[in-house]
């Protein structure tokens, strides 16, 4: 007998859900535990596969401040090209208090560790404006390895119909952003004059990140 196919596709977190959902429909009218457990079992069964495939892909971990607040950021690889993820609960750079203002950060334990002991100097590692050198206005290895925070000088002082002349002449990787604007990225994390760059495109704005992460 030909196999039956579910007429709509669903996610193996539905599946689960869904199965659990009758399980636990089960065991309130014949008030049997072990059905609660088979359900509860489904679901971390399935939650765990789903987590252990999402480690799979390559991350990397980068510290990230702004006046206010410190924080770590995840990025992951994802369709070519390095997409942020998630970030940790921001931290008060003068009360060491965490920020509370929303929910859905990602747990602190989750960064490297070396990365946590680094701390401070990682920060400002990534902050600190460092001189150019004769690579001025050309991509450099030790700012791509930086992701681009901060760019060159040379970049960041250019004004927006400058910038746009340059991009238009200028082939880089794409680089997306997650949870955020290409604006709040490139003014909050890459150190842009936001005066600079206001009048650019939102597609200007996505190559001018790029350009900043492959190293200009």
């Amino acid at each position: 007998m030909p196999s039956q196919q579910l007429p709509f596709k669903a996610s193996r977190r539905k599946f689960a859900f869904w199965v659990g959902l009758g399980l636990f429909g089960l065991s309130e009218r014949l008030r049997a535990g072990v059905l609660d457990d088979l359900a509860a079992a489904a679901m971390h069964a399935t939650e765990s596969n789903e987590t252990s495939e999402s480690q799979a892909t390559p991350e990397h971990w980068s510290a990230a401040e702004n006046s206010l607040w410190k924080w770590f950021e995840r990025e992951n690889f994802i369709d070519n090209r390095w997409q942020l993820t998630g970030i940790t609960t921001p931290i008060n750079k003068q009360t060491g208090e965490s920020y509370a203002g929303r929910s859905g950060y990602l747990d602190a334990s989750l960064v490297p560790t070396e990365l946590l002991a680094a701390g401070e100097s990682s920060i400002a590692a990534d902050t600190i404006y460092q001189p150019d050198g004769p690579d001025e206005g050309q991509p450099a290895a030790e700012r791509r390895a930086r992701h681009g925070r901060p760019p060159s000088k040379w970049l960041r002082s250019l004004n927006a119909d400058e910038l746009r002349i340059w991009l238009k002449r200028t082939q880089v990787p794409e680089a997306g952003v997650s949870g955020m604007t290409f604006w709040t990225h490139l003014t909050r994390d890459h150190s842009f004059d936001p005066d600079r760059i206001d009048g650019l495109t939102i597609e200007e704005q996505a190559k001018l990140h790029a350009a900043a992460h492959y190293g200009y």
